[in-house]
């Protein structure tokens, strides 16, 4: 049921200010299919206070206003942390400049394209290990199978730790992340400091090794170990750095991929279309970003009282920039609620499945290589996917995906 939760507040719309609306976000987010949620905001309420949730919140939903408030960074800002809850101390996406810019520049070597080029051999030889499930028909969780460990791996690759710590890995990852859409905090506190102190063992072996004049792996804690050497990070700017990279690298990716075989399976046409042009393959990626977006919005605090449309919001708000929302906007996209790959090229990555703006997505290289990877093999193996049951979503409602995913595939 929806419930009465929301004045409804509409740029110039006198009906949609006095009108209170059936809708709860928080209720809807989740939904296997989020985007009709998403229309009800767009269309009914484009700025939405939502009242189920202490302290209420509010979301904006068209493409213009999300853009808007993403290229205000000093207005909203990230340094209150990319969650629902306040969180202060955060790097990179929970930060905002100068230390931003500072930690993003250190980051920055670390995804370049020549980096990421280099790093294709390493991942494509995971990708096929893993891959070995499908050869045979069968079926299976898609997301324990595939979905989540090459992710895992690749950034296990990134970061320089041991493979086989990918389950340690898991488990931290999905207590941080429930913690941003409001989770139990506790496992977040518990899962922080496993992994910080996991970094560190990292750290000190790298510091030994450039005491003793030895060459340093080619690895992000490597990367980071340097700038603390050169006092442009400190070991706890380290800790945090590593754990994003975690989080925002391994769940959000793997997410898309479960959501790829999930549109696949609904829309056999769509995988006998990449079968028969194999160069549609990168634009196909950016399609499923744009339309199954698996961060589907991260909250911004304003450090002003200023105006939203047509409301003048308190200082220190929270509000949440709907990504998903934006990407299925048909004052931006033609026909938004189908999945196309003959979309102009020079549109295709314009969609905000990782943002936009100075808080862009550091990782998007890494993302976008693992799904062209993924759905490479994906194209080149499968004849069909049949999807067994409706899979359940994951729980934060700042993302898009699923826990599990049960496929049957010839």
């Amino acid at each position: 049921m929806w419930h009465k939760t929301l004045t409804s507040i509409g740029a110039g719309s006198q009906r949609n200010k006095n009108k209170a609306m059936a809708y709860s976000h928080l209720e809807r987010a989740n939904d296997l299919e989020p985007s009709d949620g998403h229309r009800v905001l767009r269309e009914e309420c484009p700025l939405h206070r939502e009242e189920n949730f202490d302290p209420p919140f509010y979301v904006v939903s068209r493409h213009d206003d999300v853009i808007e408030i993403l290229k205000s960074p000093k207005l909203w800002g990230n340094a209150d942390g990319p969650g629902v809850f306040y969180q202060k101390g955060g790097v990179l996406g929970s930060a905002d400049d100068p230390d931003h810019a500072r930690q993003r520049k250190v980051l920055r070597e670390i995804f370049l394209p020549s980096k990421m080029r280099s790093l294709e051999n390493r991942l494509k030889k995971i990708r096929d290990d893993l891959w070995k499930v499908f050869e045979k028909p069968g079926n299976g969780d898609f997301v324990d199978l595939f979905a989540f460990p090459f992710p895992a791996f690749a950034i296990a690759e990134i970061l320089g730790v041991d493979p086989k710590d990918r389950e340690k890995f898991h488990k931290w990852a999905d207590d941080i992340v429930a913690g941003l859409g409001g989770g139990d905090l506790e496992l977040v506190d518990k899962a922080n400091l496993e992994l910080w102190s996991y970094i560190d063992e990292l750290v000190e072996e790298r510091l030994m090794l450039m005491e003793k004049g030895e060459q340093l792996p080619d690895d992000a804690i490597s990367t980071m170990t340097i700038a603390f050497s050169n006092g442009q990070l400190s070991r706890r700017e380290i800790q945090q750095l590593g754990h994003q990279l975690l989080v925002a690298g391994h769940e959000t990716t793997a997410s898309l991929l479960a959501l790829m075989i999930y549109r696949l399976s609904a829309e056999p046409e769509l995988l006998n279309e990449l079968k028969s042009n194999r160069n549609l393959i990168e634009l196909a990626v950016e399609e499923f970003l744009r339309f199954d977006s698996p961060v589907q919005g991260l909250f911004r605090t304003n450090s002003e009282t200023c105006p939203v449309l047509d409301t003048t919001i308190p200082a220190r708000t929270k509000l949440q920039a709907m990504f998903a929302s934006a990407n299925r906007d048909p004052a931006v996209w033609e026909d938004p609620d189908s999945i196309r790959f003959d979309r102009d090229p020079k549109l295709a990555r314009q969609h905000l499945a990782f943002g936009w703006g100075v808080h862009y997505c550091i990782g998007a290289p890494l993302a976008r290589l693992e799904a062209c990877l993924a759905l490479e093999k994906i194209v080149e193996s499968l004849t069909t996917i049949e999807v067994l049951e409706e899979p359940p979503t994951t729980p934060p409602f700042i993302l898009r995906g699923f826990t599990k995913l049960n496929i049957r595939w010839t």
